[in-house]
């Protein structure tokens, strides 16, 4: 039995149409690795995650951001939620909801994302004030009250890649609206291409319905294109590679090897040439994993 549609998913329908179409692929064809479009990723792969500083603790006297402070950056926690776009509730009790660890594959993607959703509270603040939206702050300043940490892949993951960097990505996804089920639904909502749905900011029924359906055919990972633009040049986005798993669950192969943080004096993330990890003495600290 359906559920009533919730302020992301807005579609419903329209999410376990497309579910049931990759999963029917699957049966009738074979694995759908044949046809949808994969890379292998790692394991001399790094990526790298944002989180607010309230939920870790660095320890800045010795240097070191303690080990159960990083695995708590490998945890699961949205599968019950609506906040992110490719996993979390399925809003169909016949269709498992997943969850998902959200991870920047390049330097660009994580600086995209953070500033969005600093500058989303922001927003909401000045709203709940009565004051109009304020300028959007220097990338510098908006990293300032978040902890990256750099995570390090431990062995290869086959990742189901729907990034616009795969030229096979656009024309898979597509074919999934030739579907008859599919096809209707999208004509009666007035949606003309599941590809643009996909990165819709403000309904994700069609990622979430894709996004569950490879994570229950058995892929690990999925990697996207960001959906948040860059200050410099809205070409410029990135890729987030999402590591699919359950509620509390850690994602197995992944280890934190370090953690930054961003004093507000300094460029950080926000200077065009900076490189993870990268000695910046007066724009970011870094803090290995210790005990």
């Amino acid at each position: 039995m359906a559920t009533a549609p919730s302020i992301k998913v807005r579609h419903p329908d329209l999410l376990k149409a497309l579910y049931s179409e990759v999963l029917r692929r699957e049966k009738t064809n074979g694995p759908i690795v044949r046809s949808a479009p994969t890379t292998i990723v790692g394991p001399q792969t790094s990526v790298f995650r944002a989180f607010d500083q309230q939920y870790f603790t660095v320890d800045t006297h010795r240097q070191i951001l303690r080990r159960d402070q990083a695995d708590n950056a490998l945890i699961v926690r949205d599968q019950d939620s609506d906040q992110n776009r490719f996993t979390g509730k399925s809003h169909d009790a016949s269709t498992p909801s997943w969850g998902g660890l959200y991870c920047a594959l390049q330097q660009q993607a994580i600086v995209n994302e953070v500033a969005y959703y600093v500058e989303k509270e922001r927003a909401k603040q000045a709203a709940e004030g009565g004051k109009s939206a304020p300028n959007p702050l220097p990338r510098s300043a908006a990293m300032h009250s978040k902890c990256v940490v750099k995570i390090n892949l431990l062995g290869p993951f086959l990742a189901a890649d729907l990034s616009a960097h795969n030229p096979h990505a656009r024309s898979f996804v597509e074919s999934l609206g030739h579907a008859p089920m599919v096809k209707s639904l999208l004509s009666r909502k007035g949606i003309r291409s599941v590809w643009d749905a996909m990165s819709s900011p403000d309904d994700y029924s069609v990622a979430r319905g894709i996004g569950l359906a490879f994570a229950a055919i058995g892929f690990r990972c999925l990697i996207v294109q960001t959906a948040r633009q860059s200050e410099r040049s809205p070409l410029e986005r990135g890729d987030n590679i999402i590591f699919f798993g359950h509620q509390r669950q850690r994602v197995s192969n992944l280890s934190v090897a370090e953690a930054y943080l961003f004093p507000i004096t300094g460029g950080g993330l926000s200077d065009p040439n900076f490189i993870p990890g990268k000695s910046y003495p007066s724009q970011i600290r870094t803090y290995p994993v210790g005990f």
